[in-house]
C-alpha cells in the first residue's frame, strides 16, 4: 500500500507546477526518405477489429482506410474516404458510392465485395467468429451489406439508426483485403500481415523493439508523404525524449507538460498537440459495501477541485467536459448539463449519511501508465482525505491485475470517443456489452442500460437528447458507475522541419490527407 503525505492544497500546487479540410487528394511535395517514431508500447495486432489498444491505434490508420471518415482539421465533421459520396435510403440505410481505381496493397482492386467481407461476420466477429473483436462496440447495429454492383453498397442497421454514417467512419470500420484474407488461409497469418489500402504497408514487425512500413505508392489520395515509417517501441519517457534530441527519431509520442519547456528550449525541435475526444476517468466497483453506496461515490466527485488539477498537472492544457460528452457531439451533446462540481462541503455530507466509518477505499494503480498518473493519484488522494475518506493506494503492474475481481475499489480508465455520440463514448463503457460489465465484470444501472437500448433504436434528434440527458443524470448523480476526471491530452515532441500536424483522437495520420500536407 502507499499513501500520500498530508499536504495543503496550495503547497501541493505549487510543488506540482515545480515538479510536473480535405477536399481531394493531396499533391503537395513529398518529405523524402524515412520517418521514426518512438511509442510507448508494442501493439497487440495491427488488424483493425481485434484490438482498440492505444498503440495499435497508432499504426491502423496508415495501414486502412475507412468508408467515410473523420475530419480533424474541420471538427471532426464527416467526409468522403473510400466512399466518393453516400445518401440515406431511410431511418435504417445507408446508399454508398464507393471510389474507381482503389487497390490493396498486394495490387488486386478494391471493390463492393471487399467491404461486404469486412463489414460481414466472417470478419467483425473476430477469430473463429466468436465475437471476440472489439469491433463489436462499433458495428453491433449492422444487418447486413446489400452488394448493388461493384461500386455500390447499401449498408443495412438492425433498426433504426441515426449513428450509420459515424459508424462507418469508427474504429474497426477500416475496410481489409477479402481476397487477402482467404489467401492467409487463417487468423494468425493473416494478423501477422494484413491487407488494405491504406497509404502505408507494412512490411515487418518484431515484438516490443518496432513495426515497419513502406509507402503504398499506388494510394488512392495522393503520394504517401514518406517513403517509409518505423514505429520505434520505447516505453520510458526520457530514453524517447534523449532520442529525439539525438537526432534517432523524428516524433515521440506521449510526452508529459513537465517536458514540454525542455523540448520547446531544443533548436529544432517542437512540442505539438493538445485536448483530444477521449476522457480519463475512475473506474468504479460498486459492488462492495462502501462503494455501494451511490453518496459516497458522489462523494468522491464532489471532492476533487479539478480546476487546482488541471492547472497543475497539465497547466490548463486540457480541460474538464461537463459531463460525460464533448461539444463535438453535435445534436447529440448536452450544452446545459451542470458542470462538474466541486463541493467539499456536500461531499463530507454525504460521507456522513451513508455512515462511512473510515474504511479503506483501494485505489488500483499502474506506475504512469497514463501521463500524470502517479502524481494526480497522490493529489486526489489528499483531496478525499480532506472531506473524510480513507482513499490507499495500491500499485500494481499491469490491467490484469487491477481488474481482477473482485475489484473493491477504484482504479484508472480512460475512453476515446470512437464516433462522436453518448452510443460511441460513454455507452461502451457502461452499457451491457461495455467495458465494465462485460469485460471487467461490474454491473452498472439497468435504467442507464435500457435507455441506451432505446436511444439505438432512436432517429429523431429532441428525443435523443432526451434519453441521451437521463442517461448523463444517471452517470453523475443518481449511480455513478465511475469520476469523470477531464479530458485527455496528447502531447508529442518532434522535428520542427518534419511536417506533421496531430489530430483529434489517439490515432496518427502520416498520410497525405493530413493537414499539414494539404495544398
Amino acid at each position: 500500500m502507499l499513501s500520500a503525505p498530508r499536504i495543503g492544497r496550495r503547497p501541493l500546487a505549487a510543488a506540482l507546477l515545480a515538479g510536473a479540410a480535405f477536399a481531394g487528394p493531396a499533391r503537395a511535395a513529398a518529405t523524402p526518405g524515412k520517418l521514426t517514431v518512438a511509442i510507448s508500447g508494442f501493439p497487440p495486432g495491427v488488424e483493425p477489429v481485434l484490438f482498440n489498444h492505444t498503440a495499435t491505434r497508432r499504426v491502423v490508420p496508415q495501414l486502412f482506410d475507412t468508408l467515410i471518415a473523420f475530419d480533424h482539421a474541420k471538427d471532426m465533421a464527416l467526409r468522403p474516404a473510400l466512399a466518393e459520396r453516400w445518401e440515406r435510403r431511410d431511418a435504417r440505410a445507408l446508399r454508398l458510392h464507393l471510389r474507381r481505381g482503389v487497390t490493396f496493397h498486394d495490387g488486386s482492386p478494391f471493390t463492393a465485395r471487399d467491404v461486404a467481407f469486412s463489414l460481414g461476420p466472417d470478419h467483425l466477429l473476430g477469430p473463429g467468429r466468436s465475437g471476440r473483436s472489439v469491433a463489436m462496440q462499433t458495428l453491433e447495429r449492422l444487418a447486413r451489406v446489400e452488394v448493388e454492383d461493384d461500386h455500390t453498397v447499401t449498408i443495412h442497421a438492425k433498426g433504426d439508426d441515426a449513428l450509420l454514417e459515424q459508424r462507418l467512419a469508427a474504429w474497426a470500420s477500416e475496410i481489409v483485403s477479402q481476397r487477402g484474407f482467404e489467401a492467409a488461409g487463417g487468423w494468425d497469418r493473416w494478423a501477422a500481415a494484413p491487407i488494405g489500402t491504406g497509404p502505408y504497408r507494412l512490411v515487418g514487425q518484431k515484438l516490443d523493439v518496432n513495426v515497419q512500413m513502406a509507402a503504398h505508392a499506388d494510394y488512392w489520395g495522393g503520394r504517401p508523404p514518406f517513403a517509409s515509417i518505423e514505429y520505434r517501441i520505447v516505453p520510458e519517457v526520457a530514453s524517447r525524449v534523449a532520442g529525439l534530441r539525438s537526432g534517432e527519431y523524428d516524433i515521440v509520442t506521449d510526452l508529459p507538460p513537465d517536458l514540454f519547456p525542455e523540448i520547446d528550449r531544443q533548436p529544432g525541435l517542437q512540442v505539438v498537440g493538445g485536448q483530444v475526444q477521449n476522457i480519463r476517468y475512475l473506474a468504479i466497483d460498486a459492488t462492495g459495501p462502501v462503494l455501494g453506496d451511490a453518496g459516497i461515490r458522489r462523494a468522491l466527485s464532489l471532492a476533487l477541485d479539478r480546476k487546482l488539477f488541471l492547472e497543475a498537472l497539465w497547466g490548463n492544457r486540457v480541460a474538464a467536459p461537463n459531463g460525460f460528452q464533448f461539444s463535438s457531439f453535435g445534436r447529440g451533446y448536452i450544452e446545459d448539463f451542470p458542470a462538474l462540481a466541486y463541493d467539499p462541503a456536500q461531499a463530507r455530507a454525504l460521507v456522513k449519511a451513508a455512515g462511512y466509518a473510515g474504511q479503506t477505499i483501494s485505489y488500483k494503480l499502474l506506475n504512469n501508465y497514463y501521463t500524470n498518473q502517479v502524481a494526480g493519484a497522490q493529489t486526489m488522494v489528499e483531496m478525499w482525505r480532506e472531506v473524510g475518506l480513507n482513499v490507499r493506494i495500491e500499485m500494481l503492474e499491469n490491467f490484469s491485475q487491477v481488474q481482477k475481481m473482485p475489484i473493491n475499489g477504484i482504479y484508472d480508465s480512460s475512453s476515446t470517443a470512437i464516433f462522436l455520440d453518448q452510443l460511441g463514448h460513454a455507452w461502451r463503457e457502461f452499457g451491457p456489452n461495455g467495458t465494465l460489465p462485460k469485460l471487467v465484470g461490474i454491473p452498472t444501472n439497468a435504467e442507464y442500460q435500457a435507455l441506451g437500448g432505446r436511444l439505438q433504436d432512436v432517429y429523431e434528434a429532441e428525443e435523443r437528447r432526451r434519453i441521451i440527458r437521463r442517461m448523463l443524470t444517471i452517470l453523475h448523480d443518481e449511480d455513478p458507475p465511475c469520476v469523470v476526471l477531464h479530458a485527455s491530452g496528447q502531447f508529442y515532441g518532434k522535428r520542427r522541419d518534419v511536417a506533421w500536424t496531430p489530430g483529434q483522437t489517439l490515432d496518427l495520420n502520416f498520410g497525405p490527407s493530413n493537414p499539414a500536407y494539404a495544398l
